[in-house]
């Protein structure tokens, strides 16, 4: 069973029990798993916070008006994906999903995720274009995409070497991003 069909399972169960203190074992969960949802309702906001007992028991005081809510609408918890966000020692950052919005690190650096997108695009252009050491640019372009003053002095370059229409368009996009 998924954690989130665990999840909408307990609330209900709780929900229905005329018990105050519920223990893990009623509702065949592990301590953890059963500390994780509780924990997880209290943070959503569906049951009023109750008290951990010495035994391993929880004190449930009862739904919140929006845990009703939830359960007369049958609403169902939906876990969304864990976005991975990376720091390495550039202070680049990098934020997954659909983050539209800026990050600054210590060093003063901008990361968009709309650059990143062009980047990604010039990429992937050139990676499907018919040039000569692409690998090598795309290397290079990798290397110099903290930097952005290098960045786009590089590309520049690379469009002053004459590219196809797809490779000059991404160059295009990434340059008005780079200002």
């Amino acid at each position: 069973m998924s954690m989130d069909e665990k999840y909408n399972q307990l609330i209900f169960a709780m929900s229905q029990s005329r018990e105050t203190l519920v223990k893990a074992e009623k509702f065949n969960l592990n301590y953890e798993e059963f500390e994780n949802i509780v924990k997880e309702l209290e943070y959503d906001g569906l049951i009023k916070r109750g008290e951990w007992c010495i035994g391993g028991e929880y004190s449930f005081n009862g739904l919140t008006f929006r845990g009703r809510s939830f359960l007369e609408n049958n609403d169902k918890k939906q876990y969304k994906k864990i976005d991975k966000t990376e720091i390495n020692y550039n202070h680049n950052v990098h934020v997954g999903g659909h983050n539209q919005g800026n990050i600054i690190t210590g060093s003063n650096n901008v990361v968009n995720s709309e650059f990143n997108q062009k980047f990604n695009n010039l990429v992937d252009a050139i990676d499907k274009s018919n040039m000569e050491n692409k690998d090598i640019i795309i290397n290079e372009l990798n290397n110099k995409k903290s930097n952005f003053k290098l960045l786009k002095e590089y590309v520049l370059g690379i469009l002053s070497k004459g590219v196809d229409k797809g490779v000059s368009s991404s160059i295009g996009d990434i340059l008005g991003s780079l200002g």
